[in-house]
């Protein structure tokens, strides 16, 4: 998506990146280059890199990979900038070889380690030789001992919904799409079910892991109301997402990882343009205030209480609250987070030229 906003705005991209496997002996030993058709579906000029997929070699032989890669893709295409996803051990051979040729590196971070661990300490040295970084995450941006920062604007791309109504007031529907983990919030969120004071409501749950946590697996089955299927086709994804009074974000605020992320899945609950209910993380910037309903804590009562809330709606205020999401939605296109991100670069590295000569 975002790539594609580049494009859209008239930069030339070129992708480069590797396919990631669970190190061996639970995953292949040697990773090949991905096939041209299956790097064709990531990206036309996509190249998947070959790695040594050993514990302690893994991350030595993808920074060389990288490295070099980027290195031949710098006298091939002369770019005025290398961009990475987020600044891991491996990325350091992208640092290197854009070092090495004087181009700026702005690694984009998405998620990463808990700073708060070591002071920001491993951080400032993973992202020592860059230009500036950017960040998806509101705190993370707030936070970050840096000099020059970004932060990334959400893009969403919105979804064109079967003609499906929501599903009457006497049976509300429920919809979380995502994650069956408690990293996900799943189990505060099929707890919070039996605490609504609306009658009838029913949650619906899709996405991976089906069957991998005992606990939830166990509530889905034992709490009235709940139904699990799994993955299902994107035509059955919208087809439930029309259907929904509400979609539902419950995501736990005690895992560290919520500090230095953004929830791609509100971006993805914003593309279908209906009520949205979420936990408000600490990636979550104040931006997100008018068109999200945000409990009052991830505890399942806060959750419950916030769902009957929005059930509870006039549909005058319901109506306005959709005009609002739809005004946003109309904002957080994938041009307007590449242009701006564009923008900063040019801005800081015009200013690096002009400190270099003074």
């Amino acid at each position: 998506m975002f790539i594609g906003g580049l494009r859209l705005g008239g930069h030339r991209v070129r992708w480069i990146g590797h396919e990631p496997h669970r190190t061996w002996p639970w995953g292949p030993l040697r990773i090949r280059s991905a096939s041209r058709s299956h790097t064709a579906a990531i990206d036309s000029d996509a190249r998947q890199l070959c790695y040594t997929n050993i514990a302690r070699l893994r991350n030595r032989s993808l920074r060389k990979s990288y490295r070099e890669a980027v290195c031949t893709a710098i006298q091939e295409e002369q770019p005025d900038v290398i961009v990475s996803y987020n600044a891991d051990p491996w990325m350091q051979g992208v640092a290197a070889a854009a070092t090495l040729e004087s181009i700026p590196w702005i690694p984009l971070v998405l998620d990463c380690f808990n700073p708060l661990d070591d002071d920001w300490r491993r951080f400032t040295r993973d992202t020592s030789l860059a230009l500036g970084v950017a960040f998806i995450s509101h705190w993370a941006f707030e936070h970050a001992p840096v000099a020059r920062k970004h932060l990334l604007a959400g893009a969403v791309v919105p979804r064109r919904l079967p003609t499906t109504a929501a599903r009457g007031e006497e049976h509300p529907l429920l919809l979380y799409a995502g994650s069956h983990s408690r990293a996900g919030g799943l189990d505060l969120l099929i707890a919070a079910l039996p605490l609504l004071k609306t009658k009838g409501v029913r949650l619906v749950i899709t996405g991976q892991g089906k069957g991998l946590d005992t606990g939830i697996t166990r509530a889905c089955v034992t709490t009235p109301g709940v139904e699990d299927l799994g993955m299902v086709p994107e035509e059955e994804l919208a087809e439930l997402a029309a259907a929904a009074n509400i979609l539902v974000n419950p995501r736990p605020l005690e895992f560290e990882d919520n500090r230095t992320n953004f929830p791609s899945k509100l971006l993805d609950y914003l593309s279908y343009l209906k009520p949205i209910v979420s936990t408000r993380t600490a990636g979550i910037g104040p931006g997100y205030d008018d068109i999200v309903h945000f409990t009052a804590s991830d505890k399942p009562a806060d959750i419950a209480a916030a769902i009957d809330t929005v059930l509870a709606l006039p549909d005058l205020d319901r109506d306005g609250w959709m005009h609002r999401i739809d005004a946003a939605v109309g904002q957080l296109t994938p041009e307007r987070a590449a242009t701006s991100l564009v923008s900063w670069i040019d801005h800081i590295t015009l200013n690096t030229r002009k400190d270099s000569l003074t």
